[in-house]
């Protein structure tokens, strides 16, 4: 009798034992999957590493990879069905925002003063172009590059998935993209805009101190999934630098004007003399760059140029009107073309 027991006590574990392996045949499996950055879209991109998330559209959860190069490399990601979104991930003023939602998933930037290019974010009050007085100022950008990829299923024998260069999007009817190989490449592109401009035919630009200036109407906000702007008009903060002659230049980064804001886009500068005089240009109507803005032949590559302006001329022997240090005199007379 003992040994029929021992017996059946022996099948009954084998068959709980087979019973067990075909349960784990039906979990997930990860995979290993190599992603590639292919950059013939922005030939010159240059950040320090890349980023991808991959969104399952099975259980909405979000699987983030980092990349410490621009070439890409490999991860572990279970099968099943997936959305990404890539962008570097080297950037230091940017702040995001639905980092778990494919479709919400953005970026902006944190509120700034117009003076804070030469004063930093404590700085006091100044004033602001004739419009844009309610408008918030926030940080310019960094340079940011990336894209999305579609209809991702991620098998034991391959990959399939949409994600075509920028160069060639028509439309999201793309051909779908396979392989064996467990490979999938992904192409980014520029997201951010380069706006550069030059003041030329400055007087008086050799007792200048500082210099910085603000653009008008651009947007804060920018969504990953549809690259999207957000419609509220913000005031960008930037650089100036003098050649010490006659000519001022700067150079920032912009997510662009929403296309369907009408408000103008104006510039102002601020202007700091070696005498510690404060004063303010806006509301000229060269100061008015809207044209220049809305007609760029490249959207993504603005270049504003302005032709004329007049520094105050230094107050010789003390003689002469000089406002009081903490007061900006406001300049609005008409630039001299």
């Amino acid at each position: 009798m003992t040994k029929i027991i021992a017996a059946i006590a022996l099948c009954f574990a084998a068959l709980t034992s087979c019973r067990h392996k075909e349960l784990c045949l039906h979990h997930p499996h990860t995979v290993t999957l190599r992603v590639e950055f292919d950059w013939r879209d922005a030939p010159e991109a240059d950040p320090r590493g890349m980023c991808v998330s991959f969104y399952s559209m099975e259980t909405g959860g979000r699987h983030r990879f980092d990349f410490s190069n621009t070439k890409g490399g490999e991860i572990q990601l279970r099968v099943g069905r997936y959305r990404a979104i890539c962008h570097n991930n080297d950037t230091e003023s940017m702040l995001f925002y639905n980092a778990d939602d494919f479709e919400t998933y953005g970026t902006y930037t944190r509120e700034s003063n117009v003076l804070e290019p030469i004063f930093g974010n404590g700085a006091n009050y100044a004033p602001k172009a004739e419009g844009t007085e309610e408008e918030r100022a926030v940080l310019t950008p960094d340079m940011m590059w990336g894209c999305c990829a579609f209809d991702i299923e991620v098998t034991d024998d391959g990959v399939e998935y949409v994600c075509v260069p920028y160069s060639e999007y028509v439309s999201r009817s793309a051909p779908m993209m396979s392989n064996q190989e467990h490979t999938i490449t992904l192409y980014p592109h520029e997201l951010t805009c380069i706006y550069t401009y030059e003041v030329r035919n400055v007087k008086n630009l050799k007792h200048l101190s500082q210099m910085c200036g603000t653009l008008s109407g651009m947007s804060g906000m920018l969504t990953f999934f549809n690259e999207k702007l957000h419609e509220e008009c913000v005031t960008l903060p930037f650089e100036s630098f003098s050649d010490g002659v006659s000519t001022v230049t700067g150079k920032f980064y912009t997510f662009g004007h929403h296309q369907d804001n009408d408000e103008p886009h104006k510039m102002t500068f601020y202007v700091v003399m070696d005498d510690g005089a404060k004063y303010c240009y806006k509301d000229m109507e060269a100061l008015d760059v809207t044209k220049q803005v809305h007609e760029a032949p490249n959207p993504r590559r603005v270049h504003i140029i302005i032709d004329g302006l007049e520094l105050p001329q230094p107050i010789e022997n003390g003689h002469g009107f000089r406002p009081v240090v903490d007061d900006w005199v406001v300049e609005e007379h008409d630039i001299i073309l």
